[in-house]
């Protein structure tokens, strides 16, 4: 279901996030104790807004599609508090397409071989010379929960790696170089 006119004017290199309906979306909430278990980065073509987001594989998706799928289409839009330069715009927009196509990190590994949504939004703000945030290990995390112990058997064996780096929705939600410009949570 479409909610017809976005209410904002968004602009290239804004972070959208919401409360993703995959199959993990439940254990990213435990883990991370956050309802944004899903991100990925807006860039603007032909003056249509797209989002650049890693699920299987990495690829470009129309805003309104994006938003859809989310949720309750809920979502919130996160702004640099200062103005991206335009080669800074160029360089983060090389560097998403250079990912297009990538198998989507089940493993939330930090390596350029694959990749996970939170990943693929901080490595596009590197790639222009901003941290989001400071990554952190996977011990940073509740992984407590019989949900998170399951993945964690599932995906690894068992043998997870809690000093892998690895940076979450929320991570990227709470930078301190972006803020909030639009939520309808």
């Amino acid at each position: 279901m479409s909610c017809g006119k976005l209410p904002k004017s968004f602009k290239d290199g804004d972070i959208i996030f919401q409360t993703s309906k995959s199959s993990q979306s439940d254990m990213l909430k435990i883990v991370t104790k956050s309802n944004l278990t899903h991100c990925g980065i807006i860039f603007y073509e032909n003056g249509k807004p797209f989002v650049y987001e890693a699920v299987q594989p990495v690829k470009v998706t129309p805003l309104q599609e994006w938003i859809d799928r989310g949720e309750e289409s809920k979502y919130v839009v996160t702004r640099l508090k200062y103005e991206l330069s335009e080669s800074a715009k160029i360089d983060m927009l090389d560097y998403a397409k250079k990912q297009l196509g990538k198998n989507y990190d089940l493993k939330f590994q930090w390596s350029d071989n694959k990749m996970y949504c939170s990943e693929l939004v901080w490595k596009i703000y590197k790639s222009a010379g901003f941290t989001l945030s400071n990554p952190k290990k996977f011990s940073n995390y509740d992984l407590s929960s019989k949900t998170a112990k399951q993945a964690i058997k599932q995906r690894y064996n068992g043998n997870l790696n809690v000093n892998e780096s690895v940076v979450s929705p929320l991570d990227l939600y709470e930078s301190n170089i972006a803020e909030v410009i639009y939520s309808n949570y």
